[in-house]
């Protein structure tokens, strides 16, 4: 009986391999899909990493220079430099830092539109990812319950004396939590900034009245607030930054009885 022939996979093969098998497909049918044993598709699963490392270097060895190539270097670099610290980048701060490269370098004839910006991440792998995120999930059956009572509940008001409210932490001095990066780095972002402020925002049915927004900070008196006479939102502090029942029920108590004047 001649030995069995097993195929010698490419690159790209190895790719759609391990695309195979991250959906769900059982391993022994891809392996018998590409003709090779059980043992070598675990080694190639294994070192998937570094085989989609290589493609992407195999890329970027196919991808021709772009019309200003000493831009193009001085902007990865760059980039490397900000992922290096954990600096998040966005599209539009590229273009921009681009721009400034464009008038080092005294290049005239530079536009960065966004056609420019999308090729670049074509010829050097850049990619947009998420640093990080947190997700959460609802009860439907809560919310579809809730919705059947809500409309008996406001059928008799008009839609400019119905209101929603809702509060949002505002983290002021935290960065974006997705960035450009290169498509072989790791996504990890820096540590999030931890100051905050709450808001609470106000605004009935028909979008015609916004309520000032309250907003909660820290301090009882903050140093930047020194000289200010005047202020486009409520301002109220606790030690966390944190909306209470003691301070909703005070801006309840506001919002109904500037209600009643009217």
């Amino acid at each position: 009986m001649s030995p069995r022939k097993y195929k010698c996979l490419t690159i790209a093969e190895k790719k759609k391999l391990i695309e195979k098998v991250e959906e769900g497909e059982k391993k022994s049918d891809v392996a018998k899909e590409f003709k090779i044993p059980l043992s070598t598709l675990s080694t190639i699963i294994k070192h998937k990493e570094k085989i989609n490392a290589a493609q992407t270097a195999g890329v970027r060895k196919r991808t021709t220079k772009g019309e200003f190539p000493r831009l193009e270097e001085s902007l990865v670099i760059w980039l490397r430099q900000c992922r290096g610290q954990k600096v998040s980048i966005s599209g539009n701060l590229l273009k921009k830092k681009a721009k400034e490269f464009a008038s080092t370098l005294s290049i005239k004839n530079f536009a960065a539109s966004e056609g420019w910006l999308t090729n670049f991440k074509k010829r050097n792998g850049v990619v947009f990812k998420k640093v990080c995120g947190e997700s959460g999930s609802v009860d439907n059956a809560v919310c579809l319950d809730w919705h059947c009572k809500l409309k008996t509940l406001i059928e008799n008001y008009d839609a400019r004396d119905i209101f929603n409210t809702d509060e949002t932490g505002l983290f002021f001095k935290c960065l974006p939590d997705k960035t450009l990066t290169f498509k072989d780095e790791k996504c990890h972002g820096g540590k999030h900034s931890k100051e905050r402020l709450t808001v609470l925002l106000a605004v009935n049915m028909d979008g015609s009245e916004k309520l000032k927004p309250l907003v909660i900070g820290k301090a009882m008196k903050p140093r930047c607030f020194k000289g200010v006479k005047s202020f486009p939102t409520d301002y109220r502090a606790n030690k966390k930054a944190w909306m209470t029942t003691e301070l909703f029920n005070n801006w309840l108590l506001t919002v109904n009885g500037d209600m009643k004047r009217q």
